[in-house]
């Protein structure tokens, strides 16, 4: 079923580019505490071991977040599809990509670290996990699941509209297919 009235959202370049300034930035000072080994008065932040692996772990964010932003900056797909057979997402590493309408019981705002969320709460989350090929994709759905109820969820980061218009978006597009079943 086709749906002339579908809602294509793209990505924003100038966030994208926020987005990858802080990457590099990332990556760059992992880069430098791992080659000057700065000392600092807190023993536990000085300590070498705790000090090397944060650095090693920010070289891996920073390298992700240069890989990531820049694929999605020459992309010029919607990053987000809302249509009348449900939501396809593609905006984050391990996004589902086609969501069902059907398959979805809620869709609320989370807040993690003072950064907003479209959670979207499934009804066989397991199904959608299952079918990921990536192992590693696969088993950071399975943590997302774990730690929040769901493993799909959707950040504005990165787009060309803002937090409330897609969660109203989304949420009213729901109700509409929730309404059309009884």
């Amino acid at each position: 079923m086709e749906d002339k009235e579908s809602i294509e959202i793209f990505g924003s370049t100038g966030k994208l580019i926020k987005l990858l300034f802080f990457s590099i930035l990332f990556l760059i000072v992992s880069i430098w505490i791992l080659v000057y080994q700065p000392t600092v008065r807190n023993v536990i932040v000085n300590n070498f071991i705790i000090k090397n692996a944060a650095s090693i772990l920010g070289l891996f964010i920073g390298l992700f977040g240069i890989y990531f932003t820049t694929k999605k900056l020459f992309d010029k797909k919607p990053v987000v599809v809302i249509d009348a057979i449900g939501i396809i997402d593609n905006s984050s590493a391990v996004s589902l990509g086609r969501i069902l309408w059907e398959d979805i019981d809620a869709i609320k705002e989370i807040t993690v670290v003072n950064q907003k969320f479209i959670k979207i709460y499934l009804k066989n989350p397991e199904d959608y996990i299952s079918k990921e090929t990536n192992v590693m994709k696969r088993n950071m759905m399975k943590m997302n699941l774990k730690q929040s109820g769901s493993p799909a969820s959707i950040s504005v980061n990165g787009l060309k509209i803002s937090f409330n218009d897609l969660k109203d978006i989304l949420i009213q597009k729901f109700e509409e297919t929730q309404a059309g079943k009884n």
